[in-house]
């Protein structure tokens, strides 16, 4: 079959369709901010000049892992510019994941395709209200094993930390950071000491309980007395009973 016929004489000369591309000029993203977590945004993704458009695809990229890709309907063999949107829900896990897109032309035959042109890679930063290391409360007895207690709090950004303290233990504790989320003991006064974890997000709290040691009642007084007058009682008997036999 002749694509174009060029009759010279009887000759026949085929003519085989040759496609012609033009890479990108750039390809660059948008709407680059900071994202709350739970809530949805979108980066866009703009691809200046290319040609011919019905052979480009854009990936989008996470880490390691293709998120998405695009194709474009588009008749024209001369160069055009395009964009890709990528929306997604932000998570706590996310925070700093790099996210890029690229560009590329699927030209055939395959080894002969131009290199794909990428975006510079988007840290991602995602705001999210503090969450507690460990259990959100606690309870110790005294004399308390645990010199130490902590709220350790992870969030973005950052939080900032205030314990406060039982009524009785405030002399004692006047020279401690109540702004750091480690609080040093020894414990030596019962009562609930509370510890809050804030930033631009939230604030959450944590309560830690000193209890008193059980303390001797005057039921476990009196049963200890009858013990100690029984015991004496049984010790007399004894000796008496030693007497007489000799």
């Amino acid at each position: 079959m002749c694509y174009v016929n060029f009759r010279d004489g009887d000759q026949c000369t085929k003519v085989l369709p040759v496609t012609v591309y033009k890479m990108p000029d750039s390809v660059s993203l948008k709407n680059l901010s900071a994202v709350v977590e739970g809530r949805q945004f979108a980066i866009q993704c703009d691809i200046v000049n290319v040609a011919p458009a019905r052979n480009l695809s854009v990936l989008w990229h996470k880490g390691n892992k293709i998120l998405s890709s695009q194709t474009f309907d588009e008749s024209s063999p001369s160069p055009v510019s395009k964009s890709s949107v990528l929306t997604l829900t932000a998570h706590r896990d996310d925070d700093g994941a790099e996210i890029w897109c690229e560009a590329k032309l699927n030209l055939w035959p395959e080894e002969q395709r131009p290199l794909p042109v990428r975006s510079e890679a988007h840290i991602l930063t995602v705001l999210y209200q503090p969450t507690f290391i460990s259990a959100s409360n606690e309870t110790l007895d005294l004399p308390a094993g645990k010199n130490i207690l902590s709220c350790n709090a992870t969030g973005n950004p950052l939080p900032s930390y205030h314990w406060q303290f039982p009524q009785a233990a405030q002399e004692t504790y006047k020279d401690q950071d109540v702004n750091y989320p480690i609080l040093t003991g020894p414990f030596e006064f019962p009562g609930v000491y509370t510890c809050t974890a804030s930033n631009s997000q939230g604030t959450v709290t944590k309560y830690f309980t000193v209890n008193k040691p059980p303390g001797i009642g005057p039921g476990a007084i009196a049963a200890i007395a009858i013990a100690a007058i029984v015991f004496a009682i049984i010790c007399t008997l004894g000796v008496i009973h030693r007497k007489c036999k000799r």
